[in-house]
């Protein structure tokens, strides 16, 4: 079997979930700097601010909430990020991304999404989006390209919910991720109320009879 170190060689998407009572992020920074040797690429940190860094990675570049962007390219380390520090690494296609997970927000639908490697179940995370899935998720971008602002967005992104529900494939995380790929976090947290809407919709679905069944106590 592969060692830990041969097996994220091979991946360009890199996950570090939370673990409670296992602080596995504490060993994190030496792997961004064992990626940073292996691949002789540039590394750069990405954390909420310039404190949150690790000292073992001070004088690497990095960026933050309120400074830098990414260069596309290399090694990019999400420290801990918030999902506004994570939307400046959102849009890489180049660059070998590793995302240490704190528990204040969750990385499991992005990794899912982009098909990261999990360094503690060692293996690679996946959805189950069919092209289908990926359509609806498109209109769901289309119908908030002014940011969710009216009726009109709200109801028709809810149906295209319903549909991705339909389809077996509507998980929030993952759905939420997709979204912030493309969008900032004030038309993400517009879109997270229409989410909870439709999560209410499914909760009350779900626990009303089939039509034309009976009620079971």
């Amino acid at each position: 079997m592969a060692s830990l170190e041969d097996e994220v060689l091979k991946h360009q998407y890199i996950y570090v979930p939370w673990v409670e009572d296992k602080p596995v992020y504490q060993h994190s920074p030496q792997l961004a700097l064992y990626l940073k040797m292996r691949h002789q690429a540039r590394l750069t940190v990405v954390s909420p601010q310039k404190s949150n860094i690790p000292d073992v990675l001070k004088k690497e570049p990095s960026v933050t909430e309120r400074s830098g962007s990414v260069v596309d390219g290399g090694v990019v380390f999400a420290y801990c990020p918030t999902y506004t520090v994570m939307s400046k690494v959102a849009r890489l296609e180049k660059s070998i991304v590793i995302v240490v997970e704190w528990p204040t927000e969750s990385y499991e639908g992005w990794a899912r999404l982009v098909g990261a490697f999990n360094v503690v179940t060692g293996t690679v995370m996946s959805t189950s989006l069919t092209n289908a899935g990926r359509k609806e998720l498109e209109g769901i971008l289309f119908e908030g390209y002014k940011g969710w602002h009216d009726n009109i967005a709200e109801r028709m992104t809810i149906s295209h919910l319903r549909k991705l529900s339909a389809l077996g494939e509507y998980e929030r995380d993952v759905v939420l991720a997709y979204v912030r790929r493309q969008k900032s976090e004030d038309s993400v947290k517009r879109f997270t109320k229409i989410l909870d809407l439709f999560d209410q919709e499914e909760k009350l679905n779900a626990g009303s009879p089939t039509k034309g069944g009976n009620a079971v106590c």
